[in-house]
Parts: C-alpha cells; sequence; structure tokens
C-alpha cells in the first residue's frame, strides 16, 4: 500500500487530546511503515481500541502501537493480503508480476509435495510458500478441494512443529530447583552430577501427543507467511534444518554470555553446550523444551553445525528456576532500553520482537540470519548497540539482515 488516505477521525476516551496530536503528527509516518506491505484495500469504516495509557508512552511510541492496530484490523476487516517485502524494502519488487506461480501451478506442486513429504518434510517448496499469500491460497483451494486441502495444511503444520525428541538424554540433571528460602527437601532419585553411584533417572522423551490436534488452520498459515518472508530469493525451497523460531535472540547478544555462564555455574558437571543450549531456550519460551534444538539455539550456545543433528530427549536442570530468573532479567534489560516499554511483561517482550522466523546459511563466513521483521521493530535503532552483526565468545560470529 503506497497511500493511506482517512477521510474522517474520531476519537473517544480521556486521551483523545493527545491522540489528536499524535495523529497530526507521527501517525503518518507510522502508518506507512506499517502498511508497506499490505495490498491496496478500501474500507468505509475501521474502529480500533488502544488499551493503554496514553501518558505511558511518548508521541512516537503511540504512533506504532496506533499504527499497528490499524494494520490488524484492516487485515481483519478488509482482506488485505500481506505481501512479501524485499531486502530493499520495495513489495513491489518482490511480487511483480508473476512473482508467484500461477494457482494451477500452486495446487499441482502442493498435491505432489503432500504426497511425497513423508513424516518428517525436509524442505518447504517455492509453491507451497506461495500459499502465505491470501489471494493464491483462495485461487488454490478449491482446485484441490476439501480432503486435499485439509491433508496439505497437516502437511505444513506438521513441516513447521518441533520435531520429536529421541536418542540419549542430554544435560540429565534432575535434581528440583530449589531456592534459599526453600525448605530442604531430599531428592526424589540421585542426580547426574551428584557424588552418587546410583542409576540416574530414565529421560523422559518430549513428543508430540498422540491424539492429533485439530489443524488450525489460521495459524498454519500465518506462520507460513512468517515463513515466506525469510525464504531464499531465486525461488530456492526452504530448507526446515535451517529454519529458525527463535531469530530475536540476536537482539539480546549483550546479555547472553553472562546468562550462559551463569546457568554454567550451577551445572559444572554438564556438558556446557548442553546447558548454555537449555539456557538460551528459556528465554525464548521456559515452558518449550524444544526449542534448545533449535538451529540459532544450537549455534549460539556453540555446538558445530552438522554435530548432533537430531534432537535428544532432555532432562530438566536442577537450576532450572534459577535459569528462568536470569532469562527475565535479560528480558527486562533489553525491554529498559526501549522507551514506553520499561515494564513490559515477559510474554510481551517474547512476542514483539523474541519469537520470530528466521533462516540461517550456514555455508557462508560470517553466517548469515536472515530474521523476520515485526511491526514494533521500528524501535529498535534506539538500541546503544549494532545487530547486524554478533559474536559470542563460543559461536561463530552471525550477521543479521531484517526481511
Amino acid at each position: 500500500m503506497t497511500d493511506v488516505a482517512v477521510d474522517v477521525l474520531r476519537l473517544r476516551g480521556p486521551g483523545a487530546p493527545r491522540l489528536a496530536r499524535v495523529a497530526a503528527t507521527t501517525l503518518p509516518a507510522a502508518l506507512d511503515r506499517a502498511l508497506a506491505d499490505v495490498g491496496d484495500v478500501r474500507l468505509e469504516h475501521v474502529a480500533v481500541t488502544l488499551d493503554l495509557s496514553v501518558d505511558d508512552y511518548d508521541d512516537e511510541t503511540l504512533a506504532v502501537l496506533w499504527a499497528e492496530a490499524i494494520r490488524t484490523q484492516l487485515l481483519a476487516d478488509g482482506g488485505g493480503r500481506r505481501d512479501v517485502v524485499a531486502p530493499g524494502g520495495d513489495a513491489d519488487a518482490s511480487r511483480g508480476p508473476g512473482s508467484w506461480p500461477s494457482p494451477v501451478d500452486v495446487a499441482t506442486a502442493a498435491r505432489l509435495w503432500t504426497a511425497t513429504a513423508g513424516p518428517r518434510p525436509a524442505a518447504l517448496p517455492s509453491a507451497v510458500l506461495a500459499l502465505a499469500d491470501p489471494q493464491v491460497a483462495a485461487s488454490a483451494r478449491p482446485r484441490l478441494g476439501d480432503a486435499e486441502w485439509r491433508a496439505l495444511v497437516a502437511t505444513i503444520e506438521r513441516a513447521l512443529a518441533p520435531q520429536a525428541r529421541s536418542g540419549p538424554a542430554a544435560a540429565a540433571d534432575t535434581t528440583p530447583s530449589r531456592s534459599l528460602s526453600d525448605p530442604a527437601q531430599p531428592p526424589d532419585a540421585p542426580a547426574p552430577d551428584d557424588a552418587s553411584t546410583g542409576d540416574a533417572p530414565t529421560p523422559v522423551a518430549v513428543a508430540p501427543a498422540t491424539t492429533p490436534r485439530p489443524v488450525r488452520e489460521a495459524e498454519v498459515l500465518a506462520w507460513l507467511a512468517a515463513v515466506a518472508q525469510v525464504a531464499p530469493e531465486g525461488g530456492a525451497p526452504v530448507v526446515l534444518a535451517d529454519l529458525t523460531r527463535a531469530a530475536g535472540l540476536v537482539l539480546l547478544y549483550p546479555w547472553l554470555a553472562d546468562h550462559c555462564r551463569r546457568a554454567e555455574a550451577l551445572h559444572p558437571r554438564l556438558d556446557p553446550v548442553d546447558v548454555r543450549e537449555l539456557a538460551l531456550a528459556a528465554v525464548v519460551d521456559p515452558d518449550d523444551p524444544t526449542l534448545a534444538d533449535d538451529p540459532l539455539v544450537r549455534l549460539l550456545a556453540g555446538r558445530a553445525p552438522g554435530v548432533g543433528v537430531e534432537p535428544r530427549a532432555r532432562m530438566p536442570l536442577s537450576g532450572a528456576r534459577e535459569i528462568a530468573e536470569s532469562a527475565d532479567g535479560v528480558l527486562a534489560g533489553f525491554a529498559g532500553l526501549l522507551p514506553g516499554f520499561e515494564r513490559s511483561s515477559e510474554p510481551f517482550v517474547r512476542a514483539s520482537w523474541i519469537v520470530r522466523a528466521g533462516l540461517l546459511d550456514t555455508d557462508r563466513d560470517p553466517v548469515l540470519l536472515t530474521a523476520a521483521t515485526h511491526p514494533l521493530d521500528v524501535l529498535l535503532p534506539r538500541l546503544p548497540f549494532p545487530v547486524g552483526l554478533l559474536k559470542l565468545p563460543w559461536s561463530p560470529p552471525v550477521t543479521v539482515r531484517f526481511r
């Protein structure tokens, strides 16, 4: 969308005078950025609610939040497509005439991929990524029929889901986490880094539930759209082993080394790489152990590419509570550098900046991470450190490109 025209703007609520000033000054530029990858659409009426106190934010941040609320409502009400933006920021350059295959080609390729992908698809072909465009998806769906469409969406969901865990246990430290204020309790079983000759408990693999979950079509296609943002140029498929859900970790690199060292100090007898993987995963989502096998998490933890590629069963660390507290401190340190977001909750920081799609190219030197952009990235220039190139003490250098 290149032009945004608003005929009448009505404001209600105690913050209306302040919002009127924002609408006249910083909102137009924020709308230009927020709607840059949205196709043309015309609506007679768009209503949004800002569930916040305007006194907690400066004008620029208010404009960003307001523009994102408008964008979300516009896409929901008007069906405006979300275009994939080229590295230079020109949506038309990325899409162009014929940039996606025709609906017939998409349906044919998607049908073939669904039939041959197997239980663990290795890659997403460009024809499947084309379904990230709602118009392409709407045209391809009737050509497939309901049954084939459901099978296709289920295969995409399976491809993008974390792999089931198998193989030997990693970081098997099972002593219950306990703070100094907790009463002393005997361990239920000897832990591997205790001085004990007892057998270590049998690890429990983290695997998908046996009952199939209903396919969440909207969520699957939304995540597919995020993956399409970082897909290789030239129509190459997305290799799923290089796809990360935690690309925003690179924004936290000034804090990550100390965070990992704290985790290592709590578990001196365990493999430090295993411990760092779990510590970094806790920053992204403390309730998702599958993130320890995310390719970016592994890379930043210092695991060599291609070594121990298969996901493994992992047992909880004895210092899991302390690691979670350290992870919250990392997020708080990052949020504290963004005006208006100093008091943001950990889930908000994770959803707004940390959990995002990215694609690694480990064949390059330095490694290249292509990361999807998020609406609130407009605030990242306020960070007092660059994010284009980073390196942890145990990781290779990583260059970052946001797309």
